[in-house]
């Protein structure tokens, strides 16, 4: 069975969805999905996401979590969706208005101080609504009934959620990883034996009643600043219930950088810190972040296992990580606000 192709995936969306592209749609950057920006007759410019990569099912929750939010977290209108099926193969979409201005990050270095503390203070206080929305039963249902890691490959587990938690899955995505070519069993073995240390106890997700939900993906690519200062949020395809906490996780990540020079996201946490104590003072708060980047990063490696030696790899490789924060050398000094280091 052959997997339909990018201009493949688009043309059946837009056969399905009965888009009328007024000249030629717009690849846009995207990791897990194909993106496009178009005019279409009927609605207008749009943006239209075709989720075609894991489990496409998180299209369809992403979509109803976007209309029942709280107007407090702004975020781009739903005007489409649906599920079509392309050489046999399963596709998703969603379609929403097109934004004006650009994405934070292509934005931040051209901001003022005063300009870049208002975008963080607007992305606070919409982080702390969407921590506390409690969803409607019915939706909570739809977005605790999650992939089963006992009956889940590692691709399915890749394509389940950006963070591989619970911790068995992270622990089966690092034995996965640790039978890949140019990747130490022992260094797995130890990352192993760190992720059921990290989550003793576990932090619960996927429960609805616990706790509210989190983006799941934020960084500043994914926050949108208009001509007029607004913030909004996008991209919800990795929402989940978890503790607020997990929200954290990719701006930790990214945090790294400053081992290279830049300071965006060390900046970033310590704005979001003043905007949103509460986030940053949770208990166990620096060993779950240790615990969200390390299953992230196993993850990382399943997707891009080293293609040689270690000593060859960039410095950004997620293996590099992996065995800076198993010996206890992650995070770098100074690049986290001091609540998310756990004490020598």
């Amino acid at each position: 069975m052959t997997f339909p192709t990018l201009p493949e995936r688009l043309k059946h969306v837009c056969a399905a969805a009965a888009l009328l592209p007024q000249g030629s749609p717009c690849l846009l950057e995207s990791q897990s999905n194909d993106t496009w920006a178009l005019d279409d007759a009927r609605l207008g410019p749009v943006v239209l996401r075709i989720c075609w990569r894991g489990d496409v099912s998180r299209m369809t929750r992403e979509t109803a979590v976007l209309q029942q939010l709280p107007d407090t977290v702004r975020r781009p209108e739903v005007v489409g969706h649906g599920d079509v099926t392309a050489h046999g193969h399963p596709l998703s979409y969603s379609l929403t208005r097109r934004l004006t201005g650009r994405s934070l990050d292509e934005a931040w270095p051209g901001l003022t101080s005063a300009e870049r503390r208002a975008a963080i203070g607007q992305t606070g206080s919409m982080l702390r609504e969407l921590h506390g929305w409690a969803p409607p039963a019915a939706l909570a249902d739809v977005l605790g009934a999650r992939l089963g890691p006992a009956a889940a490959t590692a691709d399915e587990l890749v394509g389940a959620d950006l963070a591989p938690l619970p911790v068995s899955r992270a622990v089966r995505l690092a034995e996965h990883v640790a039978r890949l070519p140019h990747v130490d069993t022992g260094l797995m073995a130890a990352a192993v034996g760190l992720l059921r240390t990290l989550g003793d106890p576990e932090p619960t997700v996927d429960t609805p009643g616990r706790f509210g939900l989190v983006h799941g993906d934020l960084n500043l690519s994914n926050l949108w600043w208009a001509p007029d200062g607004t913030v909004s949020l996008l991209d919800f395809e990795w929402t989940r219930i978890a503790p607020p906490s997990l929200d954290l996780m990719r701006m930790c990540e990214y945090a790294d950088d400053a081992i290279a020079g830049a300071g965006t996201y060390p900046s970033v946490l310590r704005m979001l810190e003043e905007e949103y104590p509460d986030l940053f003072r949770a208990e166990g708060i620096a060993r779950h972040v240790r615990l969200y980047v390390l299953a992230y990063s196993v993850r990382s490696l399943a997707i891009s296992p080293p293609d040689g030696p270690a000593d060859l790899l960039p410095p950004g490789h997620a293996l590099h990580r992996v065995r800076r924060i198993v010996a206890g050398r992650w995070p770098a000094p100074g690049t986290l606000p001091d609540p998310l280091v756990a004490a020598a």
